[in-house]
């Protein structure tokens, strides 16, 4: 009976402990997931209309939800920050474009692949691209649309679920704009890819 309840309260306390590592990197299910989606949808479609309309700044902040303390602290060292600056520029069916950098890109000498642009050897690029970070709905845990004193615009407190980051996809886009509508983003090249051919 005594080792049946130690052996009980082990397995507790152990799986207490994984879950306090794994915080979060939760695990919802598809209900859950579709709550979140319908929940943050419009309200981003909203905020990305209104900066487009009012021609305003799309900066945000993004937080991760387990180091929401380290704010407004710089950080330094390896890793991605716990939190840093973004634009909020569009959103796909499954949550938010973030908007990371503007870049070019150039073809490879093999006319196939895209590289980054050597300035240095004066290259001008073929194409004007913007770097987007592309979040999921239910990677958000919580949006403060006023922000703070130490920046008055949306803070996104996300779970940084994928490889320690908030995105499940990085990749170069170009920007449309069609007259009396939103932008939209074509991606040109996965990161990843861009990113293989540098370190080659």
């Amino acid at each position: 009976m005594l080792e049946s309840i130690t052996t009980s309260f082990l397995y507790t306390v152990a799986k207490d402990a994984i879950a306090a590592i794994r915080h979060g990197r939760q695990r919802l299910s598809a209900s859950e997931i579709v709550a979140r989606r319908q929940k943050w949808k419009p309200l981003f479609e909203q905020e990305v209309w209104k900066t487009h309309r009012d021609k305003v700044r799309q900066d945000a902040i993004v937080r991760d939800m387990k180091r929401i303390d380290h704010y407004p602290d710089a950080e330094a060292g390896k890793g991605i920050s716990p939190w840093f600056r973004v634009g909020l520029v569009g959103t796909y069916h499954r949550g938010v474009y973030l908007g990371l950098r503007w870049d070019t890109l150039t073809k490879d000498a093999d006319g196939t692949h895209w590289r980054e642009t050597n300035y240095g050897a004066e290259e001008r690029g073929d194409i004007k691209v913007v770097l987007l970070g592309s979040v999921p709905y239910e990677y958000i845990d919580n949006v403060d649309w006023d922000g703070d004193e130490y920046y008055p615009y949306p803070h996104i407190y996300c779970y940084f679920n994928y490889k320690k980051q908030p995105y499940e996809h990085l990749g170069f886009y170009t920007e449309t704009v069609p007259p009396g509508g939103l932008p939209f983003f074509t991606e040109v090249v996965a990161y990843k890819e861009v990113r293989k051919l540098k370190t080659k």
